[in-house]
Formats: C-alpha cells, sequence, structure tokens
C-alpha cells in the first residue's frame, strides 16, 4: 500500500471512462470523493496489455465495446488498442479469459449429445418396431447364406429334404439309402433299408425344379382337397401331391388291388414298401420280357384291377400305362397314383377313357384279342357286373375280341368314341329328347351302361346286356332242340357255300404287291399298274367317307 508510483504513469487513463469517476467528482481532487487507499489498491492491480499481441484472441471472441477502454471489474484488465496514439493506451474490445478452452465447455458437457438423434420419444409398440426393423436391415448388410445353401442335387434334394432325412435317421425309421432306382418328372425313388434290415422305397418329390406343372387338373374338383387354394406355390402343391398319393394307395390297399403298401408320409418324401428282391427293383411291363400267353393273361389282369379301382376302391388311375405298372412275381403291381382321381370327379370318364385307350394300345404289340375301346369302357364302368358273373362276362367279350373285324370300321369306331361326350349324371344329358327318340329306334347310347338303364330307357338294367343276351338264347335251344338239328344240317350246306363264295371273293380281293421286279418290260410293268388300280378301287368301295366319319362324330358329341 505504501508502493510510489512515478509521474505520468497513469495520465493517459481517461477519467470518464472509469466506473467510479462520476459527474459529481468532475473538477474535484479524487481524495475528496474517493477514498485514496482503495484507489492506490486499484491502481496496482491493473495490468496493461498491448492489443498487438492478443489480436488472435480478439477475432475469436464475440463480446466487443465501442469504448476506447474496458475494464473488468473482476479481473481489473486494461485493454490497449492499437487505434490510440503511441503515447496512450487503448481499452480492449473484450474480456480476456486465461481458463482453458475444455475447461470452458465441460459445463455444458451434460447438455450436449453426439450420438445418433432418436428424436421425440414414441410409444413403447411402435419403438419396438423400429428397433426390429432396425435389426433386420443391420442382418441384410451381412450375408449370412448364399446360393450354395439352398442348391438342389439330383432335381430334389436340397437342405429342407435333407433335415428331413436326418430326422428319419435320428429317429431310427432309416438306417441307410442306397441309391436312386429311378427318375421320373415329378419324383426320383430311392432304395434304402431300416434298422431291422427291411427294404423301403422312398420316393422325394421335386419342388423347386418342376418339369410336371399342369397338375391343377388333377387336384381342382376332387373333395378331398377342395381346401387347397395354394397350387402357385410349388411346395404346398407338391406337399398336396405327396399326401394325395398316400390316401390313394390306402385306397388300393384296402379294395385288394396290387400295390406298394404305404408306411410313412412327410412333406415332400413318401415311404413304401420296395418291390423287388435283394436290391434289385422289379422291371415296369414294358420292360418284361412276355410270351403269347402270358401277355393274355396279363391282359386279363389288368383289365380286372381297372375294375377293381373304378368300383371298388372309387378310383381312376388317370396316367394308367405300361410305364407306370411293374412286373412283378408273375402279376402286374400298379404304381404311381398320385395324380389318380375319385371317379366323381368331373374329368373322371375322360381320365378312364385314356387309360382304356393306352392298354389296349399297348397288348395289341403282343397280338392279344382285346376288347374294343367302348367295351372295355362298358366292362369298367357298368353297374350290373360283380365279382359272380365277371368271369362268364370276360369270356364272351374275349371270344369276341378272338372274331376277324373290319379294322377301318374299328378305328372309324374307336376314333368316334374318343371324341364324343359322355355324361356322367342324367342332370348333364344335353339333349334328352334327342337321346330318348334314338333309344326308342333301337340305338344304342354310348352312357347307356354308365346309368345302368336298359337299352330302351325302359327301367333299370339287372344284369349286362351280354349276359342277358346269351341266356335267351339258351333257353330257346332247350325248346327246340328238334329244330335246332335240323336247322344245323342246313346251315352245314349253307357254310360250305358261303365258303366257297368267301373264298373266291379273297383270291379275287388277295393282296398284289406293287414293288417293280428288276429287268421288267413295259408290258409287264402296265400289267402290274392296272393291278395296283384294281386293288385300291377295291379298297374305296369299303372304305367309309370322310364327310360321313366327320358326321359320326358330330352326332356323338351331341351336336345337330
Amino acid at each position: 500500500m505504501s508502493e510510489k508510483f512515478e509521474d505520468g504513469q497513469f495520465s493517459d487513463v481517461e477519467e470518464d471512462t472509469l466506473p467510479w469517476a462520476q459527474n459529481k467528482f468532475k473538477g474535484k481532487p479524487l481524495s475528496n470523493g474517493y477514498p485514496k487507499e482503495q484507489l492506490e489498491t486499484e491502481v496496482a492491480n491493473l495490468h496493461i496489455i498491448d492489443s498487438k499481441e492478443n489480436n488472435g484472441d480478439n477475432i475469436d471472441d464475440d463480446y466487443y465495446c465501442n469504448n476506447d477502454y474496458d475494464l473488468d471489474e473482476k479481473k481489473n484488465t486494461v485493454i490497449k488498442t492499437s487505434s490510440q496514439r503511441s503515447n496512450t493506451q487503448t481499452e480492449s474490445t473484450r474480456v480476456i479469459n486465461y481458463q482453458p478452452k475444455h475447461k470452458l465447455l465441460s459445463r455444458y458437457a451434460n447438455k450436449i449429445n453426439l450420438e445418433k438423434c432418436a428424436g421425440p420419444s414414441l410409444p413403447g409398440y411402435v419403438a419396438n418396431v423400429l428397433i426390429e426393423s432396425d435389426k433386420r436391415v443391420d442382418r441384410d448388410r451381412i450375408r449370412m447364406k448364399d446360393k450354395s445353401d439352398h442348391a438342389t442335387i439330383e432335381n430334389v434334394l436340397d437342405s429342407r429334404i435333407k433335415n428331413k432325412l436326418h430326422k428319419l435317421f435320428e429317429k431310427g425309421i432309416l438306417a441307410e439309402i442306397n441309391g436312386c432306382i429311378s427318375t421320373g418328372k415329378e419324383a426320383n425313388v430311392y432304395y434304402a433299408k431300416s434298422k431291422n434290415k427291411d427294404e423301403i422305397a422312398i420316393k422325394i418329390y421335386r419342388t423347386s425344379i418342376l418339369t410336371f406343372r399342369n397338375r391343377e387338373k388333377y387336384i381342382r374338383g376332387e373333395y378331398r382337397f377342395d381346401h387347397v387354394h395354394s397350387l402357385s406355390n410349388p411346395r404346398k402343391m407338391v406337399k398336396v401331391w405327396a399326401e394325395k398319393e398316400f390316401s390313394n394307395l390306402k385306397r388300393l390297399e384296402q379294395g385288394g388291388v396290387r400295390a406298394p403298401r404305404p408306411i410313412l408320409s412327410g412333406g415332400h418324401l413318401l415311404l413304401m414298401e420296395f418291390l423287388g428282391s435283394d436290391g434289385w427293383a422289379a422291371p415296369k411291363l414294358k420292360d418284361a420280357v412276355l410270351t403269347d400267353s402270358k401277355s393274355r393273361t396279363l391282359y386279363r389282369e389288368c383289365i380286372e384291377i381297372m375294375w377293381k379301382m373304378y368300383n371298388k376302391c372309387r378310383l381312376v388311375h388317370a396316367d394308367l400305362s405300361e410305364y407306370n405298372m411293374l412286373y412283378h412275381n408273375g402279376s402286374i403291381v400298379v404304381i404311381d397314383v398320385s395324380q389318380a382321381v375319385d371317379r366323381d370327379h368331373c374329368n373322371a370318364m375322360e381320365f378312364l377313357r385314356n387309360d382304356c385307350s393306352n392298354i389296349t394300345t399297348f397288348f395289341k404289340k403282343y397280338n392279344v384279342g382285346v376288347m374294343t375301346l367302348q367295351a372295355l369302357f362298358d366292362f369298367i364302368t357298368d353297374p350290373t357286373i360283380n365279382e359272380n358273373n365277371m368271369d362268364e362276362y370276360l369270356d364272351i367279350r374275349m371270344e369276341e375280341g378272338n372274331e376277324e373285324k373290319d379294322p377301318q370300321q374299328q378305328e372309324v369306331e374307336e376314333a368316334v368314341f374318343k371324341q364324343a361326350y359322355i355324361p356322367q349324371r342324367l342332370t348333364q344329358v344335353i339333349n334328352v329328347e334327342r337321346d330318348i327318340n334314338l333309344a326308342k329306334s333301337g340305338k344304342d347310347l354310348i352312357y347307356k351302361t354308365l346309368i345302368g338303364l336298359k337299352a330302351d330307357l325302359s327301367k333299370p338294367a339287372e344284369k349286362p346286356e351280354i349276359l342277358a343276351n346269351k341266356h335267351k338264347a339258351d333257353s330257346k335251344s332247350t325248346k327246340e332242340g328238334s329244330d335246332i338239328c335240323t336247322s344245323s344240317e342246313e346251315s352245314d350246306d349253307s357254310d360250305s357255300e358261303n365258303e366257297s363264295e368267301t373264298d373266291s371273293e379273297n383270291n379275287k380281293l388277295k393282296f398284289v404287291s406293287s414293288a417293280r421286279p428288276r429287268n421288267e418290260s413295259p408290258e409287264s410293268r402296265k400289267a402290274r399298274k392296272k393291278a395296283v388300280k384294281e386293288q385300291q378301287a377295291e379298297k374305296r368301295k369299303v372304305k367309309i367317307k370322310k364327310h360321313v366319319k366327320k358326321r359320326k362324330i358330330k352326332v356323338s358329341r351331341g351336336g345337330k
């Protein structure tokens, strides 16, 4: 407090800018209005700072003052500006703070958040949805699976099928799988064994690689699977397909039809009985070596199987051919019944007609006396045929099949029958009056056996028409025994005459070779051509006109 100050040290300080220099003291000594000791103390604490040295700090700070001097009452500091004269001190435009900047900001640290902005507070369920969405996006950024995880091996084995096979191994149902037996358009069949060394056939359906896609017509209209609406999804459709085959195999087993015994159905897998011996699968009927006698036996067995499927199992195979039948232990075994439909299906008659056509065509190759296409169809659908009169009915039909018939006429009749409309019920008949008139005039209706009525539609039939006619003929023969003997003698004479006439006609219609012989002379060439023309003219006499054939097809379809 006793420090001495030199003269002129604080002469540049203007009294007007000091807070303690009021107008009331202007022109008066300082000691009169302000305590001298306090004045000396405050003046001693003053620090003079050159503004040139603090020029960088002035730029960064935000507080400025227009006065020449700035006095910080707390720090008691006077800042000199460069705008004043050299012999005077100027005040600073800001307050200097000597604390580090990171300490200055620390007081606001609890009010500053530099993380991702979460926005305003949301309800709990909305926040959960957003959190799950963010997690899903984060998972998609990193690929956890590759195409190899979904790859399909051998058209059927993918990751899902492999997992199901592993479960079957864990449960002890399967012990080993020893290879592929056959491949098809809808599935592959593998040979396997259980823990008890039982032979099993595993049918694995194709899911992702499909070549057989037209399956809707076999499922739509089937009352057992009307609840299925996702046929566009191949996996769901194939699952329904496997369930359908398992159900059909159960029906065949209950109806007494030879077919693989179903064991287990799980998703796209079907486990069934293996047909074969020592790991060798039974051959298909198309690959079997058959004799003439064996082929005749198998034909009769095949049509009996078709009758059992329709009448006992209430099924139509819809794809019956030599490719879907096995030759095992000297008999036929039906396989591949996944597309089989109930006989009340809207397309059942069309499918049955195709099956009859396939069977007839195959056994014709072995020179078997097969029934006509319409006769086979009537045999399967006739409600008056049962197991008691079946053998008698087939014996008569087989005898008729062995008789010689005009091949052209038979071909026309089969073509007409294939294109004809067959109603399943009387409510589906298009023109009832026309059909009644045709029946009364003695013409046969294509659906007369299907509805179980007599030929004249008068009342229901009690027995097949062929058997009824045979029984009538037998009763007449017993009553007229003597007449039959005399008529037989006359018939012998007439038969001999007829035979001579037919022999002469056959000689005329005998086939003439039209091949050109070697070193043919012009005269022989003319004679050969003349013979060929005569032969073609004879054929045209018995040939059915094209417009007649078209007319028959149109009438059979229900046209006028």
